[in-house]
């Protein structure tokens, strides 16, 4: 039997199916509700064997709820009981920013812990530990990072949410155009990823997301130069970025593939 991976967030709803331990080519769908949800579900596998669900909110994985989602409001409360009730099967749902990190542990070579970065409406941040596990916040839900400010920045906003998502490059373009506002956007994304060394000490960087794929040429120099900022007695991380075009959709499925 097959499962079904969905990513839920700011630029809309993908699906793809998880079967035997491939994922086919994702699917966008109009969501509007748990029922449309579960229809889409149901449009790529009659009966799945299991869901997993990246949504861009308040989420606590462990236990299903999600306290609050933007991009799907009809999610909140105990999402996974309620989606699991209608479609028979086990589902499991996660912060977007944790499916990026739940990616890493489908990539080669990289050296745990590490933290991800996913780059596109907003900001997310995923931490895996030196065994590739999940690590979360005290409340049991997802980091959100969103209203961090910026230290040393020219920035309209200097709200992470805004500076580092599309808005923040979006202006940075507007003002010094295409290439150049990239490269002010690496120094400025840079600088903040030495600010969360001090914190979390990562030893792997893993960038993902839309921004990190449109722009990772013009702003990884700029990237690599802040690094030189970092103090000496941190590790410096090796800054990367992800293979997977679709990071969340990877890292949900990775969650579930004991279920396939």
């Amino acid at each position: 039997m097959a499962s079904v991976v969905v990513d839920i967030g700011g630029s809309g709803v993908r699906l793809a199916v998880l079967e035997r331990g491939n994922l086919s080519t994702q699917t966008r769908k109009s969501v509007k509700s748990i029922d449309d949800l579960a229809r889409a579900i149901r449009d790529c596998t009659q009966s799945p064997s299991a869901v997993a669900i990246s949504l861009a909110g308040f989420v606590d994985s462990k236990n299903g709820y999600v306290r609050l989602s933007r991009s799907a409001p009809w999610s909140e409360g105990k999402f996974r009981s309620r989606l699991s009730e209608i479609l028979g099967c086990p589902v499991a749902v996660m912060n977007d920013g944790e499916a990026h990190a739940q990616a890493i542990n489908q990539m080669s070579g990289v050296e745990l812990g590490a933290v991800s970065l996913s780059l596109g409406t907003s900001v997310g941040m995923g931490l895996l530990d030196p065994d590739g596990r999940v690590i979360r916040p005290c409340s049991g839900e997802n980091w959100d990072i969103g209203e961090v400010q910026l230290k040393n920045t020219s920035a309209a906003d200097p709200s992470v949410w805004w500076a580092l998502g599309s808005q923040g490059l979006a202006d940075l373009e507007k003002k010094y155009g295409t290439s150049a506002g990239r490269q002010r956007f690496g120094f400025r994304l840079g600088s903040y990823i030495v600010q969360l060394c001090s914190t979390f000490q990562p030893k792997t960087v893993v960038l993902s997301g839309g921004i990190a794929v449109s722009a990772w040429e013009e702003m990884k120099g700029p990237i690599w130069s802040e690094l030189e900022r970092v103090p000496a007695h941190f590790v410096t991380p090796r800054v990367q970025l992800s293979p997977f075009a679709e990071a969340a959709l990877v890292g949900a499925a990775y969650v579930i593939k004991p279920s396939t």
